[in-house]
């Protein structure tokens, strides 16, 4: 009877240890859902966040904000790149934390701090980062592998990008890779130079469960709250501050459960309780986990754990391949854009050569007009015989250009040397000045800049004057007599002093070609005399003879045969070419440019040579018009 009896009790235990699992269950669930969302975080959604970067300033000081004023501070090593590990937080709750960068310098660029903010909302799947960088500064976003927005920032540095995610937030799998481009000015000439790229990777690793320590396993097919990992602690970044709640009486047989803090975004604390009401638990001390196991119900449990951890286990394994795919094609699309940009923005120093060596042809070319009207004002007055110069009377004039002969130009070996007695030269350096006044060729052909400034009117260096003697030897006629070898009559005779200034006329036009061509040889500007020399000891001649060519302050003429020619005999210049796409078109728009002065250049000559072929023309005509016009008068 009593071994009946127990069997009977055994029975009523069994019925009783079901009827406890669902309740159990039921209640669990209850409770999981009556006490809004903080209450309902379950142990299996933590996760720990890790952030790594790479691109900043090597050990510079990165600090991670979140909840207000809480924050974490690593350095990057001498790569600069840096990490922050196993921070923990609850996966599906909005996540919101900010990147502090300091600045970047180096010898081409140098930017500001950057100030970058990641809002994660699990609830929509999506993603956003705003913040502020460089202005005209670039940033990439990319999901999961899948998802990409960029954006590029304007003059305050501003931006804000949003973009959803495939995967869900709260599975506690997403990876976003962000990279931000930073851009500086760089000097001389004036450029956008970016900055090396900051590239972020911010990912989640779901923290493995572990079933708890020395406890009894309840007959129920609902896990517990399963227990934190083992391991490294996860770092709070701003853990939340318990606070305490007032808690009804609790009958003697409930147990107060131990309360968990929730890490930050979610503040004050969590207390779960069950309450179980059971009748006759007595009956069910008895039924062991071993008896409970023996029975069908135990045995489909075991195949259910086992079946259930066998699709987790492959499914887990896919979805590493998936997150191995997705990360690789990240990083591949920020690869491929960190390498257009260098491609496209890296400006090579080929380019600045034409910035640097034209920078003084402004200068210069204002010269040139100032030398040219003061010389041709020179040879003007010496036509005219203008009032106060050698040339007013002309016995004056010719007795003066004789003593000016045979003191500076005269060589005792010419003619064979019959002058010998007669020359008598007071120059400290006489064979700089020998025949200088006929010999065009050593005397303005071959000097790419003379020392020649014709409007200061203080000084008279030697380059002047042997300047006016050759263009005065070329255009050699004594004012006073005509263009048919005669003399000018009285000032009553107005048929003589009108061709008198038609023919002053004719020369002042001639003389104009001469003063263009002294003034585009005068010394310039030294705003590129330097680079000028550089260019030509690069190509093999010596500092000294660079000096001589080109002088310090090389004239129009010396800085366009540079330019235009020199340059360009250089074979760096074709190696050079060896570049990016980018950098060929833009020195194809700088020779583009130098072309264009030079057609302009060209285009003055041909006006000039214009002019002359028209006079040229008129003068051989005169006489025939004359003819022609006194047959008509005699009919």
């Amino acid at each position: 009877m009593k071994l009946h009896g127990f069997e009977q009790k055994r029975k009523h235990k069994s019925g009783r240890a079901l009827k406890w699992v669902a309740v159990f269950g039921v209640l669990m669930l209850a409770c999981a859902g009556g006490k809004g969302e903080a209450a309902s975080v379950p142990d299996n959604q933590k996760g720990w966040l890790e952030i790594r970067g790479s691109g900043v300033a090597p050990s510079s000081q990165i600090s991670l904000v979140t909840g207000g004023k809480n924050s974490i501070v690593t350095r990057s090593d001498k790569d600069g790149q840096f990490a922050f590990e196993k921070l923990g937080y609850y996966s599906f709750v909005p996540l919101s934390f900010r990147l502090e960068i300091p600045e970047y310098k180096s010898e081409l660029v140098s930017v500001g701090q950057s100030s970058l903010t990641f809002d994660f909302d699990p609830k929509r799947s999506s993603v956003a980062m705003h913040g502020k960088i460089s202005a005209a500064g670039s940033v990439v976003l990319n999901v999961d592998g899948v998802n990409s927005q960029s954006q590029v920032t304007g003059l305050d540095g501003n931006f804000f990008i949003k973009t959803r995610t495939p995967l869900g937030l709260a599975d506690g799998v997403s990876t976003t890779m962000a990279n931000i481009i930073n851009v500086g000015e760089s000097c001389c000439p004036r450029t956008l130079v970016p900055a090396p790229p900051i590239q972020l990777s911010v990912s989640s690793v779901a923290v493995p469960s572990a079933p708890p320590q020395n406890q009894p396993a309840l007959p129920s097919a609902l896990p517990l709250s399963p227990a934190p990992a083992t391991g490294k602690t996860p770092t709070y970044l701003a853990p939340a501050s318990p606070q305490p709640q007032s808690q009804p009486e609790e009958p003697e047989h409930k147990k107060e459960q131990p309360k968990k803090k929730i890490p930050y975004l979610v503040t004050g604390s969590v207390q779960q309780e069950f309450y179980i009401k059971a009748e006759n638990m007595t009956a069910a001390i008895s039924f062991g986990s071993g008896d409970y196991d023996a029975t069908y119900v135990g045995g489909f449990k075991k195949l259910a754990d086992q079946v259930r951890n066998a699709i987790i286990t492959n499914a887990m394994a896919i979805g590493a391949f998936l997150d191995g795919r997705a990360e690789l094609n990240a990083l591949g699309t920020v690869q491929k854009l960190n390498a257009r940009t260098i491609k496209d923005y890296t400006v090579s120093d080929s380019i600045c050569k034409f910035g640097t060596l034209s920078r003084g042809l402004p200068g210069t070319d204002s010269l040139v007009e100032a030398n040219k009207q003061a010389f041709g004002k020179i040879l003007l007055d010496r036509n005219v015989q203008s009032t106060e110069t050698i040339f007013a009377e002309a016995t004056m004039g010719a007795v003066s250009e004789a003593k000016d002969f045979k003191v500076k130009y005269c060589e005792g070996v010419d003619s064979n040397s019959g002058l010998g007695a007669y020359c008598a030269s007071s120059k400290a350096k006489p064979d700089e000045f020998f025949n200088r006044d006929l010999d065009y060729t050593r005397g303005f052909d071959v000097p790419l800049t003379l020392d020649v400034n014709y409007t200061d009117g203080n000084t008279l260096t030697d380059d002047e004057e042997k300047t006016l003697a050759l263009f005065h030897m070329l255009s050699r006629r004594d004012p006073q007599y005509n263009s048919s070898g005669g003399l000018f009559k009285k000032q009553e005779k107005t048929d003589d002093f009108q061709n008198l200034h038609q023919d002053m006329a004719v020369r002042q036009l001639i003389g104009n070609t001469f003063s263009n061509m002294v003034a585009m040889k005068a010394k310039g500007t030294a705003a590129s005399g330097s680079y000028m020399k550089n260019v030509l000891v690069q190509m093999g001649l010596s500092a000294a003879d660079a000096q001589k060519l080109v002088g310090n302050n090389p004239s129009y003429f010396a800085q366009m045969e540079i330019l235009t020619k020199k340059l360009y005999q250089d074979p760096t210049f074709f190696a050079n070419l060896y570049d990016t796409p980018a950098n060929v078109a833009r020195q194809r728009v700088a020779i583009k440019a130098i072309s264009l002065m030079q057609d302009r250049d060209f285009l003055e000559s041909l006006k000039r040579r214009e002019m002359l072929l028209s006079e040229l023309l008129e003068i051989r005509l005169r006489k025939k018009a004359q003819e022609e016009n006194l047959a008509g008068v005699t009919n």
